[in-house]
């Protein structure tokens, strides 16, 4: 079946691919800065008005950047509701946008005051509710904060943390001191995201509320040209990303219903084959699990092959119908018939590094390294339809170092991604597949109930059902992680992995 992976994926940005964006978009639009300015501020106020009506203060922190302009253009909506917000503005020089509304703001009947008043200024809130609106900084900002704005950024905490039922924080396009790998600056109720997705945002805390506001910029991928971002235009290639990080969505369940139809003339091999290798002594439920994941979605064949002779009695006491054998000696594996034949394999559920048999893997069929394979194959050089999916500790010994940080240990394995030529599937609260080219994909949908002994297992035998099925490695991963994460939220109370697996067809 033919699905438009574009459709449920999108480009994400870092700050100098949002303000080369953001220019962009004014420069061939041929709409004026202050007007975008406007419309951020009009699609912020229809959002949150309701919530805004419910307070009786509603305080504005602005910094003298592009983001402190968006604080005043609402600002100035704000008033001309007849709703007088209290302004807070940095000493500075501000750009002709900010000044448009700054200027509008004072005409109307507004005040401005200095930032520092905030810090100085005593606050005695009683029963009143106060909606304060974060718009210090924008993309532009970098660590680490400085005075006076990290004494603001600390003031903000200090009234949130004292009175969080009568204080609502929202943060417009991005939380003010924030960064990916650091410590969150104060406790936000909520973010307005403007114009494009941005990458940093996608590592806040899930209990933080987003909206998103587009008004007006391109939906699609940015194309890059020489270096520079000479224009843009909406990619239909489902695979490209200008910025090379790429958001992924949930597939919806219409969707991820089809992909496990059979076709009336459909046969054995068609439905998918695959050959698992795992399950040493004591962890033939490993890739018993995998194994079962993999048939009960629809595929067709199989072969488990195991060091164990007690694993080989255990599959067959679970379900004769399935074949088991011995691990035959390594030079053989290959020329078996039937992993001739087979699309996939699928090499560590439940195995030990030591008995992982070292093959040269063939190209033509899509391996994915699970578990006790990942080391066996570490800096071997392999090739682009090979998956690696280690979690962190994993990644950490793959690497051969400990990971400082998410910007840290991406770099690291975009590096070994490169150099061995194999995609990364690093697992996680919220994963990352890393392609060989340095193409990143986030995967942002944690769910707890995944968080639980051998649910690992069951991601690879997904994986093997969908790469058995004609899937690529990154449109595999994005289906297994939306049907594992579905048949999760599904699930009652906090199951097994085998409890999840029982809900991975009959939960859609």
């Amino acid at each position: 079946m033919e699905i438009k992976f574009f459709e449920y994926s999108e480009s994400l940005f870092d700050d100098q691919e949002s303000g080369d964006l953001d220019r962009k978009t004014i420069l061939q639009s041929g709409i004026s800065g202050s007007h975008f300015m406007g419309f951020a501020a009009l699609s912020i106020y229809q959002k949150y008005r309701k919530k805004i009506l419910k307070h009786d203060r509603v305080w504005i922190l602005c910094g003298n950047g592009n983001n402190g302009g968006d604080g005043l253009a609402l600002a100035f909506f704000l008033i001309q509701e007849g709703i007088v917000p209290a302004v807070y503005l940095k000493d500075g020089n501000l750009s002709e946008e900010s000044m448009t509304y700054k200027n509008a703001f004072l005409n109307a009947g507004g005040q401005i005051l200095p930032l520092e008043n905030f810090l100085t200024e005593e606050f005695r809130l009683g029963n009143e509710r106060i909606f304060l609106i974060d718009a210090l900084l924008g993309t532009g900002f970098h660590s680490p904060l400085k005075h006076p704005l990290n004494e603001v950024v600390a003031r903000i905490e200090s009234v949130k943390r004292s009175n969080r039922k009568r204080v609502f924080v929202l943060s417009i396009d991005v939380l003010s001191g924030f960064t990916e790998d650091g410590i969150l600056p104060f406790e936000a109720d909520a973010l307005a995201e403007i114009g494009m997705k941005k990458w940093r945002n996608r590592f806040l805390p899930s209990k933080i509320k987003r909206t998103f506001h587009r008004i007006g910029f391109p939906s699609g991928n940015l194309r890059k040209d020489s270096g520079t971002f000479a224009s843009f235009e909406v990619e239909t290639n489902p695979n490209s990303s200008s910025t090379g990080k790429i958001l992924w969505k949930k597939i919806p369940k219409s969707i991820l219903q089809k992909t496990l139809e059979r076709t009336e003339d459909s046969h054995k091999y068609k439905n998918g084959s695959a050959v698992i290798v795992g399950g040493s002594q004591g962890m033939a439920g490993a890739a018993l699990s995998s194994l079962l994941a993999f048939h009960e979605l629809g595929g067709g064949i199989s072969l488990l092959l195991t060091p164990s002779e007690k694993t080989v009695r255990a599959v067959l006491k679970k379900d004769p119908s399935l074949m088991v054998n011995t691990i035959p000696e390594t030079s053989e594996i290959l020329s078996h018939s039937f992993v001739k034949k087979a699309s996939v394999l699928l090499l560590g559920p439940g195995l030990k590094t030591e008995e992982c048999p070292k093959l040269l893997l063939p190209e033509d069929k899509f391996c994915v390294l699970d578990a006790g394979a990942i080391l066996a194959y570490k800096n071997i050089r392999i090739h682009e339809n090979v998956l690696l999916t280690p979690h962190t500790g994993e990644l950490e010994q793959l690497l051969g170092t400990k990971i400082e940080s998410i910007s840290h240990g991406l770099s690291l394995a975009k590096e070994y991604a490169r150099k061995h030529s194999v995609n990364l599937l690093w697992k996680r609260h919220s994963s990352f597949l890393i392609e060989p080219n340095g193409t990143v994909y986030l995967w942002e949908k944690p769910e707890p109930k995944l968080a639980v002994m051998g649910t690992g297992d069951l991601l690879a035998g997904i994986l093997s059902f969908y790469g058995s099925r004609g899937f690529s490695i990154s449109e595999a991963v994005q289906l297994s992680f939306s049907l594992l994460t579905r048949a999760a939220k599904e699930s009652k109370g906090f199951p097994t992995a085998s409890g999840i697996r029982k809900l991975l067809k009959g939960g859609i």
